[in-house]
């Protein structure tokens, strides 16, 4: 800050340890390239991302200028997935996330809907037309499906980590979803 700037004389606490590293949490190849430029890691939002994964994470590496946080660049990808036992056992709970989707793409934000409710809505062709497609960005099925699904992103993402999120009614099954996920994506 300059010298006669307001906030001059203010330090961050505590003033002994180094800063952590900045990321920047991005969903288009603005952010991606702003990552780049500027050296800082980068962390893409695929599950509410129109931007495509691969393109804005792939610009991000090609692009990357090292800088004092980073000498490399290093790319999460944060993904949303709903894991069950079987294919239909997720499908059924993903009909909860699914109806949240079209509401929130309405303005409409509340709670998550049972899947009950999920199930017994009834649905237009255009609204299963737009859970059709929101698909692309959720990751949903056993623990089998599900990582084939995300070994494939990625790979052509070139990700280093990977971050998920599981938006689900039931608090039970998302910890299970959970658990099941990091079973199948860590086999012991």
């Amino acid at each position: 800050m300059p010298e006669n700037h307001l906030y001059k004389k203010v330090v961050a606490m505590p003033d002994d340890v180094p800063l952590p590293p900045i990321w920047l949490l991005g969903s288009s190849d603005f952010s991606s390239d702003l990552a780049a430029q500027v050296g800082m890691g980068f962390a893409f939002a695929h599950h509410f991302a129109s931007h495509d994964a691969a393109d804005a994470m792939v610009h991000y590496r090609a692009r990357f200028k090292t800088s004092t946080w980073l000498q490399a660049p290093h790319a999460i990808l944060a993904v949303a997935a709903i894991c069950a036992e079987s294919d239909e056992e997720a499908e059924r709970l993903a009909s909860s996330a699914d109806l949240n989707r079209l509401r929130r793409d309405r303005g409409e934000y509340a709670p998550l809907p049972s899947v009950e409710e999920a199930q017994a809505y009834p649905y237009s062709d255009a609204e299963k037309m737009k859970i059709a497609n929101n698909r692309s960005r959720l990751f949903v099925g056993s623990p089998a499906t599900v990582r084939e699904k995300l070994q494939r992103l990625v790979v052509e993402t070139q990700a280093d980590e990977l971050m998920v999120v599981t938006a689900m009614y039931d608090h039970e099954a998302r910890k299970r979803s959970y658990a099941l996920l990091a079973g199948a994506l860590n086999p012991s």
